[in-house]
Protein backbone atom coordinates (compact mmCIF):
# COMPACT_ATOMS: atom_id res chain seq x y z
CA UNK A 1 0.00 0.00 0.00
CA UNK A 2 0.84 3.98 -0.64
CA UNK A 3 2.47 5.39 2.28
CA UNK A 4 -0.13 7.96 4.40
CA UNK A 5 -0.40 11.36 2.76
CA UNK A 6 1.82 12.92 5.67
CA UNK A 7 4.81 10.62 4.14
CA UNK A 8 4.27 11.30 0.51
CA UNK A 9 4.50 14.57 0.91
CA UNK A 10 7.84 16.56 0.82
CA UNK A 11 7.93 18.37 4.49
CA UNK A 12 11.14 16.62 5.27
CA UNK A 13 13.19 18.39 2.33
CA UNK A 14 13.18 15.02 0.11
CA UNK A 15 10.27 12.52 -0.02
CA UNK A 16 11.03 8.70 1.64
CA UNK A 17 10.23 6.68 -1.04
CA UNK A 18 12.73 9.17 -3.32
CA UNK A 19 15.38 8.89 -1.28
CA UNK A 20 14.38 5.03 -0.95
CA UNK A 21 14.42 4.82 -4.82
CA UNK A 22 17.60 6.72 -5.40
CA UNK A 23 20.49 6.66 -2.75
CA UNK A 24 22.17 8.99 -4.11
CA UNK A 25 19.72 12.12 -2.20
CA UNK A 26 20.69 10.84 1.13
CA UNK A 27 24.23 11.31 0.37
CA UNK A 28 23.66 14.46 -1.37
CA UNK A 29 21.93 15.35 2.15
CA UNK A 30 25.02 14.56 4.29
CA UNK A 31 26.69 16.60 1.94
CA UNK A 32 24.39 19.78 1.67
CA UNK A 33 24.57 20.41 5.63
CA UNK A 34 28.47 20.35 5.45
CA UNK A 35 28.83 23.00 2.97
CA UNK A 36 25.88 25.20 4.70
CA UNK A 37 27.44 24.56 8.27
CA UNK A 38 31.17 25.80 6.71
CA UNK A 39 29.25 28.40 4.57
CA UNK A 40 27.74 29.72 8.13
CA UNK A 41 31.11 29.87 9.66
CA UNK A 42 32.26 32.44 6.62
CA UNK A 43 29.87 34.59 7.06
CA UNK A 44 30.31 34.96 10.19
CA UNK A 45 34.27 35.25 10.07
CA UNK A 46 33.65 37.58 7.27
CA UNK A 47 31.54 40.08 9.46
CA UNK A 48 33.79 39.44 12.38
CA UNK A 49 37.29 40.65 10.12
CA UNK A 50 35.42 42.82 8.30
CA UNK A 51 34.64 45.09 11.63
CA UNK A 52 38.17 44.32 13.60
CA UNK A 53 39.37 45.90 9.97
CA UNK A 54 37.54 48.59 10.42
CA UNK A 55 37.53 49.52 13.92
CA UNK A 56 41.55 48.77 13.64
CA UNK A 57 41.82 51.73 10.86
CA UNK A 58 38.71 54.46 11.83
CA UNK A 59 39.49 54.81 15.61
CA UNK A 60 43.34 53.10 16.55
CA UNK A 61 44.37 54.80 12.94
CA UNK A 62 45.98 50.85 11.98
CA UNK A 63 48.40 51.20 8.88
CA UNK A 64 47.85 49.17 5.92
CA UNK A 65 50.58 46.78 7.28
CA UNK A 66 49.51 46.24 10.24
CA UNK A 67 45.79 45.06 9.26
CA UNK A 68 47.14 43.02 6.26
CA UNK A 69 47.06 39.72 8.17
CA UNK A 70 43.31 40.62 8.76
CA UNK A 71 42.50 41.60 5.35
CA UNK A 72 44.24 38.11 3.81
CA UNK A 73 42.16 36.21 5.88
CA UNK A 74 38.95 38.17 5.11
CA UNK A 75 40.26 37.12 1.03
CA UNK A 76 40.68 33.72 2.05
CA UNK A 77 37.30 33.37 4.00
CA UNK A 78 35.64 34.74 0.84
CA UNK A 79 37.24 32.55 -1.39
CA UNK A 80 36.32 29.48 1.04
CA UNK A 81 32.83 30.65 0.87
CA UNK A 82 32.91 31.08 -3.08
CA UNK A 83 34.31 27.47 -2.93
CA UNK A 84 31.80 25.85 -1.16
CA UNK A 85 28.55 27.63 -2.94
CA UNK A 86 30.40 26.12 -6.18
CA UNK A 87 30.69 22.38 -4.23
CA UNK A 88 27.49 22.81 -3.50
CA UNK A 89 26.26 24.30 -6.86
CA UNK A 90 28.02 21.45 -8.80
CA UNK A 91 26.40 18.93 -6.27
CA UNK A 92 23.16 19.56 -6.45
CA UNK A 93 23.59 19.61 -10.73
CA UNK A 94 25.04 16.39 -10.81
CA UNK A 95 22.60 14.82 -8.37
CA UNK A 96 19.70 16.46 -10.10
CA UNK A 97 20.45 14.99 -13.15
CA UNK A 98 21.32 11.56 -11.70
CA UNK A 99 18.01 11.81 -9.85
CA UNK A 100 15.57 12.61 -13.15
CA UNK A 101 17.48 10.55 -15.43
CA UNK A 102 16.83 7.40 -12.69
CA UNK A 103 13.66 8.22 -12.03
CA UNK A 104 12.53 8.54 -15.56
CA UNK A 105 13.84 5.05 -16.52
CA UNK A 106 12.17 3.48 -13.24
CA UNK A 107 9.02 5.18 -14.38
CA UNK A 108 9.27 3.69 -17.95
CA UNK A 109 10.12 0.16 -16.75
CA UNK A 110 8.01 0.31 -14.10
CA UNK A 111 4.71 1.29 -17.12
CA UNK A 112 5.96 -1.32 -19.26
CA UNK A 113 5.90 -3.78 -15.95
CA UNK A 114 2.87 -2.49 -15.36
CA UNK A 115 1.77 -3.81 -19.05
CA UNK A 116 -0.87 -2.80 -21.64
CA UNK A 117 -3.93 -3.42 -18.91
CA UNK A 118 -2.65 -0.68 -16.71
CA UNK A 119 -1.59 1.21 -19.68
CA UNK A 120 -4.96 1.02 -20.93
CA UNK A 121 -6.71 3.44 -18.49
CA UNK A 122 -4.16 5.91 -18.28
CA UNK A 123 -3.92 8.78 -20.82
CA UNK A 124 -0.83 8.49 -22.93
CA UNK A 125 -0.64 12.68 -23.27
CA UNK A 126 -0.39 12.83 -19.54
CA UNK A 127 2.46 10.20 -18.81
CA UNK A 128 4.41 11.56 -21.47
CA UNK A 129 3.93 15.12 -19.63
CA UNK A 130 5.09 13.07 -16.51
CA UNK A 131 8.05 11.33 -18.48
CA UNK A 132 9.34 14.37 -20.09
CA UNK A 133 8.59 17.80 -18.49
CA UNK A 134 7.77 16.24 -15.12
CA UNK A 135 11.27 14.41 -14.24
CA UNK A 136 12.79 17.62 -16.44
CA UNK A 137 11.13 19.91 -13.26
CA UNK A 138 12.62 17.91 -10.50
CA UNK A 139 16.28 19.88 -11.64
CA UNK A 140 14.90 22.71 -10.20
CA UNK A 141 14.05 21.17 -6.81
CA UNK A 142 17.23 19.35 -6.26
CA UNK A 143 19.84 22.06 -8.10
CA UNK A 144 18.20 25.12 -6.73
CA UNK A 145 15.91 24.45 -4.00
CA UNK A 146 17.28 22.09 -1.67
CA UNK A 147 20.77 23.57 -1.12
CA UNK A 148 19.14 26.84 -0.13
CA UNK A 149 16.84 25.19 1.66
CA UNK A 150 19.21 23.23 3.92
CA UNK A 151 21.17 26.45 4.00
CA UNK A 152 17.88 28.32 5.35
CA UNK A 153 17.60 25.91 7.96
CA UNK A 154 21.57 25.59 9.12
CA UNK A 155 22.59 29.90 8.69
CA UNK A 156 20.02 31.80 10.76
CA UNK A 157 20.20 29.21 13.22
CA UNK A 158 23.90 29.50 13.46
CA UNK A 159 24.27 33.48 13.09
CA UNK A 160 21.58 34.09 15.60
CA UNK A 161 23.56 32.06 18.47
CA UNK A 162 26.53 34.08 17.50
CA UNK A 163 24.33 37.47 17.97
CA UNK A 164 23.22 36.71 20.80
CA UNK A 165 26.36 35.86 22.04
CA UNK A 166 28.02 39.32 20.93
CA UNK A 167 24.82 41.33 21.55
CA UNK A 168 21.53 39.88 23.29
CA UNK A 169 19.54 42.85 22.06
CA UNK A 170 19.62 42.83 18.46
CA UNK A 171 19.40 38.76 19.07
CA UNK A 172 16.01 39.28 20.11
CA UNK A 173 15.14 41.65 17.31
CA UNK A 174 16.00 39.20 15.12
CA UNK A 175 14.15 36.63 16.72
CA UNK A 176 11.07 38.22 16.87
CA UNK A 177 11.15 39.01 13.04
CA UNK A 178 12.23 35.52 12.09
CA UNK A 179 8.92 34.42 13.89
CA UNK A 180 7.10 35.81 11.83
CA UNK A 181 8.48 34.49 8.85
CA UNK A 182 6.93 30.51 9.74
CA UNK A 183 3.94 31.82 9.31
CA UNK A 184 4.18 33.70 6.06
CA UNK A 185 6.21 30.57 4.71
CA UNK A 186 3.38 28.17 5.77
CA UNK A 187 0.44 30.43 4.61
CA UNK A 188 1.90 31.21 1.34
CA UNK A 189 3.86 27.51 1.03
CA UNK A 190 0.35 25.72 1.26
CA UNK A 191 -1.20 28.24 -1.10
CA UNK A 192 1.16 27.71 -3.65
CA UNK A 193 1.28 23.85 -3.70
CA UNK A 194 -2.50 23.55 -3.73
CA UNK A 195 -2.22 26.10 -7.03
CA UNK A 196 0.53 24.47 -8.15
CA UNK A 197 -1.14 21.02 -7.99
CA UNK A 198 -3.99 22.39 -9.39
CA UNK A 199 -1.76 23.71 -12.52
CA UNK A 200 -0.03 20.35 -13.04
CA UNK A 201 -3.62 18.55 -13.09
CA UNK A 202 -4.62 21.22 -15.98
CA UNK A 203 -1.64 20.91 -17.86
CA UNK A 204 -1.99 17.39 -17.21
CA UNK A 205 -5.31 17.15 -19.17
CA UNK A 206 -4.28 19.50 -21.51
CA UNK A 207 -1.58 17.91 -22.73
CA UNK A 208 -3.68 14.39 -22.51
CA UNK A 209 -6.71 16.28 -24.38
CA UNK A 210 -4.57 17.58 -27.51
CA UNK A 211 -2.85 14.45 -27.95
CA UNK A 212 -6.25 12.64 -28.25
CA UNK A 213 -7.51 15.72 -30.65
CA UNK A 214 -4.23 15.02 -32.82
CA UNK A 215 -5.03 11.63 -32.88
CA UNK A 216 -8.94 11.57 -33.95
CA UNK A 217 -8.08 15.06 -35.86
CA UNK A 218 -9.00 12.61 -39.45
CA UNK A 219 -11.84 11.18 -37.46
CA UNK A 220 -13.08 14.82 -36.51
CA UNK A 221 -12.95 16.05 -39.82
CA UNK A 222 -14.41 13.65 -41.61
CA UNK A 223 -17.28 14.18 -39.15
CA UNK A 224 -16.97 18.03 -39.61
CA UNK A 225 -16.54 18.14 -35.69
CA UNK A 226 -12.76 19.77 -36.02
CA UNK A 227 -13.80 23.06 -34.27
CA UNK A 228 -15.27 21.29 -31.57
CA UNK A 229 -12.03 20.28 -30.77
CA UNK A 230 -10.09 23.32 -31.62
CA UNK A 231 -12.66 24.89 -28.69
CA UNK A 232 -11.76 22.44 -26.55
CA UNK A 233 -8.25 22.82 -26.37
CA UNK A 234 -8.69 26.17 -26.13
CA UNK A 235 -10.84 26.21 -23.22
CA UNK A 236 -8.81 24.16 -21.34
CA UNK A 237 -5.49 26.42 -22.20
CA UNK A 238 -7.65 29.17 -21.06
CA UNK A 239 -7.97 27.36 -17.67
CA UNK A 240 -4.27 26.78 -17.51
CA UNK A 241 -3.23 30.41 -18.07
CA UNK A 242 -5.69 31.28 -14.75
CA UNK A 243 -4.49 28.93 -12.38
CA UNK A 244 -0.87 30.05 -13.71
CA UNK A 245 -1.23 33.67 -13.35
CA UNK A 246 -3.07 32.59 -10.07
CA UNK A 247 -0.33 30.46 -8.81
CA UNK A 248 2.65 33.49 -9.67
CA UNK A 249 0.51 35.62 -7.72
CA UNK A 250 0.75 34.14 -4.54
CA UNK A 251 4.60 33.81 -5.75
CA UNK A 252 4.82 37.04 -5.77
CA UNK A 253 3.06 38.37 -3.11
CA UNK A 254 5.08 35.57 -0.51
CA UNK A 255 8.33 37.39 -2.15
CA UNK A 256 6.70 40.66 -1.01
CA UNK A 257 5.56 39.59 2.65
CA UNK A 258 9.66 38.05 2.81
CA UNK A 259 11.09 41.27 1.72
CA UNK A 260 8.89 43.13 3.98
CA UNK A 261 9.80 41.52 6.99
CA UNK A 262 13.60 41.01 6.28
CA UNK A 263 13.89 44.95 5.82
CA UNK A 264 12.17 45.69 8.91
CA UNK A 265 14.17 43.36 10.78
CA UNK A 266 17.38 44.98 9.37
CA UNK A 267 16.07 48.30 9.70
CA UNK A 268 15.20 48.27 13.41
CA UNK A 269 18.82 46.28 13.98
CA UNK A 270 20.64 49.26 12.40
CA UNK A 271 18.31 52.00 14.42
CA UNK A 272 19.03 50.05 17.32
CA UNK A 273 22.78 49.92 16.87
CA UNK A 274 23.14 53.36 16.15
CA UNK A 275 20.88 54.62 19.01
CA UNK A 276 23.52 52.51 21.40
CA UNK A 277 26.62 53.49 19.73
CA UNK A 278 26.08 57.51 19.91
CA UNK A 279 24.79 56.54 23.56
CA UNK A 280 28.37 54.86 24.32
CA UNK A 281 26.82 51.56 25.17
CA UNK A 282 28.10 49.46 22.35
CA UNK A 283 31.58 49.31 20.64
CA UNK A 284 31.93 50.08 17.02
CA UNK A 285 33.38 46.55 16.32
CA UNK A 286 30.40 45.07 17.86
CA UNK A 287 27.65 47.01 16.00
CA UNK A 288 29.48 46.82 12.48
CA UNK A 289 29.75 42.90 12.79
CA UNK A 290 26.20 42.54 14.10
CA UNK A 291 24.77 44.86 11.45
CA UNK A 292 27.03 43.13 8.52
CA UNK A 293 26.02 39.19 9.89
CA UNK A 294 21.73 40.99 10.30
CA UNK A 295 20.91 40.60 6.52
CA UNK A 296 22.56 37.23 6.41
CA UNK A 297 19.84 36.10 8.75
CA UNK A 298 16.84 36.47 6.33
CA UNK A 299 19.10 35.72 2.88
CA UNK A 300 19.06 32.32 3.34
CA UNK A 301 14.91 32.05 3.80
CA UNK A 302 14.07 34.87 1.14
CA UNK A 303 16.04 32.45 -1.20
CA UNK A 304 14.45 28.94 0.26
CA UNK A 305 10.78 31.26 -0.09
CA UNK A 306 11.26 32.50 -3.94
CA UNK A 307 13.36 29.07 -5.25
CA UNK A 308 10.20 26.98 -2.90
CA UNK A 309 7.59 28.31 -5.73
CA UNK A 310 10.14 27.58 -8.45
CA UNK A 311 9.84 23.85 -7.42
CA UNK A 312 6.66 23.11 -6.76
CA UNK A 313 6.12 21.61 -9.70
CA UNK A 314 9.05 19.14 -9.97
CA UNK A 315 7.31 18.26 -6.30
CA UNK A 316 3.80 17.90 -7.95
CA UNK A 317 5.56 15.69 -10.57
CA UNK A 318 7.17 13.86 -8.45
CA UNK A 319 4.32 12.85 -6.12
CA UNK A 320 2.78 11.91 -9.93
CA UNK A 321 6.00 9.45 -10.59
CA UNK A 322 6.13 8.05 -7.07
CA UNK A 323 2.19 7.28 -7.09
CA UNK A 324 3.14 5.55 -10.50
CA UNK A 325 6.18 3.20 -9.60
CA UNK A 326 3.73 2.80 -6.21
CA UNK A 327 1.40 0.93 -8.23
CA UNK A 328 1.89 -2.77 -7.44
CA UNK A 329 3.48 -5.21 -10.49
CA UNK A 330 2.44 -8.38 -11.32
CA UNK A 331 5.31 -10.45 -9.60
CA UNK A 332 5.67 -12.62 -12.64
CA UNK A 333 7.03 -9.91 -14.76
CA UNK A 334 10.14 -9.39 -13.14
CA UNK A 335 10.47 -12.54 -11.34
CA UNK A 336 13.78 -14.53 -12.58
CA UNK A 337 11.16 -17.35 -12.56
CA UNK A 338 11.99 -20.81 -14.38
CA UNK A 339 12.09 -21.14 -18.45
CA UNK A 340 9.59 -23.35 -20.13
CA UNK A 341 10.92 -26.44 -21.09
CA UNK A 342 9.08 -26.12 -24.12
CA UNK A 343 6.30 -24.14 -25.86
CA UNK A 344 3.67 -26.39 -25.96
CA UNK A 345 1.49 -28.08 -25.09
CA UNK A 346 -0.34 -25.04 -23.47
CA UNK A 347 -2.90 -26.22 -21.10
CA UNK A 348 -5.94 -23.80 -19.61
CA UNK A 349 -7.61 -25.04 -16.87
CA UNK A 350 -11.07 -23.53 -16.28
CA UNK A 351 -9.73 -20.18 -16.36
CA UNK A 352 -11.98 -17.44 -16.01
CA UNK A 353 -11.04 -13.40 -15.81
CA UNK A 354 -13.12 -10.59 -13.92
CA UNK A 355 -11.87 -7.78 -14.27
CA UNK A 356 -11.16 -5.25 -10.67
CA UNK A 357 -14.76 -3.16 -10.48
CA UNK A 358 -16.79 -5.52 -12.87
CA UNK A 359 -19.35 -7.71 -12.32
CA UNK A 360 -19.72 -9.50 -15.47
CA UNK A 361 -16.71 -12.04 -16.38
CA UNK A 362 -14.62 -10.94 -19.42
CA UNK A 363 -14.12 -14.64 -19.74
CA UNK A 364 -15.96 -17.45 -18.58
CA UNK A 365 -14.70 -20.58 -17.28
CA UNK A 366 -12.19 -21.92 -20.37
CA UNK A 367 -10.37 -25.01 -20.78
CA UNK A 368 -8.29 -25.78 -23.87
CA UNK A 369 -5.48 -27.50 -24.51
CA UNK A 370 -3.76 -26.39 -27.62
CA UNK A 371 -0.96 -29.14 -28.89
CA UNK A 372 2.49 -28.24 -31.13
CA UNK A 373 1.45 -27.03 -34.64
CA UNK A 374 -2.31 -27.02 -33.81
CA UNK A 375 -4.41 -24.34 -35.42
CA UNK A 376 -7.08 -22.99 -33.07
CA UNK A 377 -9.95 -20.06 -33.77
CA UNK A 378 -11.18 -18.57 -31.30
CA UNK A 379 -14.54 -17.27 -32.29
CA UNK A 380 -17.94 -16.02 -30.68
CA UNK A 381 -19.44 -11.93 -30.65
CA UNK A 382 -17.84 -8.90 -28.93
CA UNK A 383 -17.37 -9.16 -25.19
CA UNK A 384 -17.32 -12.91 -25.38
CA UNK A 385 -13.34 -13.26 -24.01
CA UNK A 386 -11.02 -13.86 -27.98
CA UNK A 387 -8.86 -11.03 -26.98
CA UNK A 388 -8.61 -11.82 -23.05
CA UNK A 389 -8.12 -15.10 -23.87
CA UNK A 390 -4.91 -13.84 -26.18
CA UNK A 391 -3.97 -11.91 -22.81
CA UNK A 392 -4.23 -14.25 -20.36
CA UNK A 393 -1.78 -16.56 -22.43
CA UNK A 394 0.77 -13.15 -23.20
CA UNK A 395 0.77 -12.76 -19.52
CA UNK A 396 -0.64 -9.15 -19.78
CA UNK A 397 -3.57 -10.43 -17.55
CA UNK A 398 -3.93 -12.98 -14.58
CA UNK A 399 -6.58 -15.25 -14.42
CA UNK A 400 -8.88 -14.78 -11.57
CA UNK A 401 -9.41 -18.70 -11.08
CA UNK A 402 -7.58 -21.95 -13.00
CA UNK A 403 -4.50 -22.88 -14.08
CA UNK A 404 -2.11 -22.19 -17.47
CA UNK A 405 0.85 -24.59 -17.41
CA UNK A 406 3.40 -24.36 -20.56
CA UNK A 407 4.90 -27.34 -21.44
CA UNK A 408 4.29 -28.68 -17.86
CA UNK A 409 5.51 -25.63 -16.12
CA UNK A 410 3.07 -23.30 -14.38
CA UNK A 411 2.67 -20.07 -15.96
CA UNK A 412 2.48 -18.47 -12.31
CA UNK A 413 6.16 -19.65 -11.87
CA UNK A 414 7.89 -19.17 -15.29
CA UNK A 415 9.47 -15.90 -16.15
CA UNK A 416 7.21 -13.91 -18.76
CA UNK A 417 10.02 -12.66 -21.08
CA UNK A 418 11.33 -16.11 -21.28
CA UNK A 419 7.89 -17.30 -21.95
CA UNK A 420 7.25 -14.24 -24.24
CA UNK A 421 10.57 -15.25 -26.75
CA UNK A 422 8.31 -17.85 -27.68
CA UNK A 423 5.09 -16.01 -29.28
CA UNK A 424 5.01 -13.62 -31.78
CA UNK A 425 1.62 -11.43 -31.59
CA UNK A 426 -0.53 -9.77 -33.92
CA UNK A 427 -3.14 -7.02 -31.27
CA UNK A 428 -6.11 -5.84 -32.80
CA UNK A 429 -4.88 -2.23 -33.28
CA UNK A 430 -0.90 -2.66 -34.37
CA UNK A 431 1.03 0.02 -33.55
CA UNK A 432 3.61 1.60 -35.79
CA UNK A 433 6.49 3.97 -34.88
CA UNK A 434 7.72 7.12 -36.44
CA UNK A 435 10.74 5.54 -38.29
CA UNK A 436 11.47 3.36 -41.46
CA UNK A 437 9.56 1.17 -42.62
CA UNK A 438 12.25 -1.82 -41.85
CA UNK A 439 12.91 -0.27 -38.38
CA UNK A 440 9.15 -1.04 -37.71
CA UNK A 441 9.93 -4.38 -39.63
CA UNK A 442 12.66 -5.38 -37.13
CA UNK A 443 11.00 -4.95 -33.79
CA UNK A 444 10.06 -8.57 -34.62
CA UNK A 445 13.50 -9.37 -34.50
CA UNK A 446 16.28 -6.41 -34.31
CA UNK A 447 19.10 -8.64 -35.62
CA UNK A 448 17.27 -9.80 -38.59
CA UNK A 449 18.73 -8.56 -42.58
CA UNK A 450 17.33 -6.98 -45.17
CA UNK A 451 16.55 -10.04 -47.26
CA UNK A 452 14.71 -11.37 -44.08
CA UNK A 453 12.87 -8.15 -43.74
CA UNK A 454 12.03 -8.59 -47.68
CA UNK A 455 11.07 -11.85 -47.26
CA UNK A 456 8.49 -11.16 -44.65
CA UNK A 457 7.04 -7.77 -46.42
CA UNK A 458 6.37 -9.96 -49.15
CA UNK A 459 4.96 -12.82 -47.74
CA UNK A 460 2.84 -10.48 -45.76
CA UNK A 461 1.24 -8.75 -49.43
CA UNK A 462 3.18 -5.37 -49.11
CA UNK A 463 6.14 -6.50 -51.67
CA UNK A 464 4.19 -4.61 -54.44
CA UNK A 465 4.22 -1.96 -52.57
CA UNK A 466 7.41 -1.10 -51.14
CA UNK A 467 8.26 -1.50 -55.08
CA UNK A 468 6.61 1.71 -55.81
CA UNK A 469 8.35 3.92 -52.74
CA UNK A 470 11.04 6.07 -53.14
CA UNK A 471 13.00 4.43 -50.35
CA UNK A 472 11.54 0.95 -50.89
CA UNK A 473 12.31 -0.52 -46.65
CA UNK A 474 13.56 2.59 -45.77
CA UNK A 475 11.29 4.49 -46.42
CA UNK A 476 9.77 6.78 -43.45
CA UNK A 477 6.29 6.44 -41.88
CA UNK A 478 4.27 8.95 -39.53
CA UNK A 479 4.12 8.18 -35.82
CA UNK A 480 0.52 5.36 -36.06
CA UNK A 481 1.87 4.36 -39.62
CA UNK A 482 0.84 7.56 -41.31
CA UNK A 483 0.76 7.98 -44.56
CA UNK A 484 -0.12 4.20 -44.63
CA UNK A 485 -3.69 2.86 -44.95
CA UNK A 486 -5.25 0.72 -42.32
CA UNK A 487 -4.62 -2.76 -44.35
CA UNK A 488 -1.01 -1.41 -45.13
CA UNK A 489 -0.57 -0.93 -41.69
CA UNK A 490 -2.30 -4.06 -40.85
CA UNK A 491 -0.51 -5.64 -43.11
CA UNK A 492 2.71 -4.49 -41.92
CA UNK A 493 2.04 -5.77 -38.25
CA UNK A 494 1.64 -9.42 -40.15
CA UNK A 495 5.07 -8.88 -41.85
CA UNK A 496 6.18 -8.23 -38.27
CA UNK A 497 5.28 -11.40 -36.99
CA UNK A 498 6.59 -13.49 -39.65
CA UNK A 499 10.71 -11.73 -38.69
CA UNK A 500 9.75 -12.66 -35.29
CA UNK A 501 9.68 -16.17 -36.84
CA UNK A 502 8.42 -17.95 -33.21
CA UNK A 503 6.77 -21.28 -32.51
CA UNK A 504 3.53 -19.92 -31.48
CA UNK A 505 2.05 -17.52 -32.93
CA UNK A 506 -1.21 -15.63 -31.72
CA UNK A 507 -3.81 -13.66 -33.69
CA UNK A 508 -6.09 -11.04 -32.59
CA UNK A 509 -8.62 -9.65 -35.44
CA UNK A 510 -5.92 -9.82 -37.80
CA UNK A 511 -7.93 -8.96 -40.90
CA UNK A 512 -10.15 -6.69 -39.19
CA UNK A 513 -9.12 -3.80 -42.01
CA UNK A 514 -8.43 -6.53 -44.69
CA UNK A 515 -10.63 -6.79 -47.77
CA UNK A 516 -11.94 -10.73 -48.85
CA UNK A 517 -9.15 -10.43 -52.01
CA UNK A 518 -5.88 -9.46 -49.75
CA UNK A 519 -7.59 -11.63 -46.90
CA UNK A 520 -8.01 -14.83 -49.57
CA UNK A 521 -3.89 -13.93 -51.39
CA UNK A 522 -2.49 -13.50 -48.15
CA UNK A 523 -3.75 -16.76 -46.85
CA UNK A 524 -2.85 -18.60 -49.63
CA UNK A 525 0.92 -16.79 -49.27
CA UNK A 526 1.40 -17.76 -45.45
CA UNK A 527 -0.35 -20.62 -45.37
CA UNK A 528 3.04 -22.67 -45.73
CA UNK A 529 5.40 -20.05 -43.24
CA UNK A 530 2.18 -21.19 -40.31
CA UNK A 531 2.89 -24.69 -41.03
CA UNK A 532 4.66 -26.15 -37.99
CA UNK A 533 3.66 -23.66 -35.97
CA UNK A 534 1.07 -23.29 -33.28
CA UNK A 535 -1.40 -20.42 -34.00
CA UNK A 536 -4.59 -19.28 -32.36
CA UNK A 537 -6.43 -17.04 -33.96
CA UNK A 538 -9.40 -14.86 -32.67
CA UNK A 539 -11.86 -13.47 -34.88
CA UNK A 540 -15.09 -13.44 -35.72
CA UNK A 541 -13.85 -14.50 -39.30
CA UNK A 542 -10.59 -17.03 -39.40
CA UNK A 543 -10.17 -17.29 -43.07
CA UNK A 544 -6.37 -15.66 -43.27
CA UNK A 545 -5.13 -19.36 -41.64
CA UNK A 546 -5.88 -21.73 -44.06
CA UNK A 547 -5.89 -24.47 -41.97
CA UNK A 548 -8.06 -24.37 -38.87
CA UNK A 549 -7.64 -27.92 -36.93
CA UNK A 550 -10.47 -26.55 -34.39
CA UNK A 551 -12.97 -23.81 -33.56
CA UNK A 552 -14.14 -22.62 -30.07
CA UNK A 553 -16.93 -20.72 -29.71
CA UNK A 554 -16.30 -18.49 -26.37
CA UNK A 555 -19.53 -17.86 -24.75
CA UNK A 556 -20.87 -21.14 -25.86
CA UNK A 557 -18.07 -23.06 -25.16
CA UNK A 558 -19.03 -25.22 -27.97
CA UNK A 559 -15.61 -26.64 -29.64
CA UNK A 560 -15.67 -28.08 -33.19
CA UNK A 561 -13.15 -29.79 -35.78
CA UNK A 562 -12.40 -28.89 -38.52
Amino acid sequence: MPPPAAERRFGGLIDRRLSARVALTRRYLVLAVSVGVAATACVVAQAVLLATIIERVVLHRATLGAVRPEIIALGLTFGARAALGWLGEVAAQRTSATVTSVLRRQLLRHALDLGPGWLAGERAGELSLTATRGTAALDTYFGRYLPVAVLAGLAPLGILAWVAYTDWVSSLILVGMIALVPIAMIFFGREATKRTRRQWRRLSSLSARFLELIQGLPTLRAFGRGDQGRREVAAATEGLRQTTMGTLRVAFLSALAMEFLAGIGVGLVAMVLGLRLLGGTISLYTALAVLLVSPEVFLPLRRAGAEFHASTEGQAAAERILSVLDQPVDKRTRREGVAPRSATPIVLANIAVTYPGRDTPALEPLDMTLESGEHVALVGPSGAGKSTTLAVLLGFVAPTTGTVTIGGVDLEGMSLSQWRRSLAWVPQRPYLFSGTIAENLAIGDPGADTAMLRHAAELAGLGELIDQLPRGLDTVVGDGGLPLSAGERQRLAIARVVVRDAPVVLLDEPAAHLDAHTESTLSHSLAPWFEGRTVVVAAHRSELVQRIDRVIHLGQLQEAST
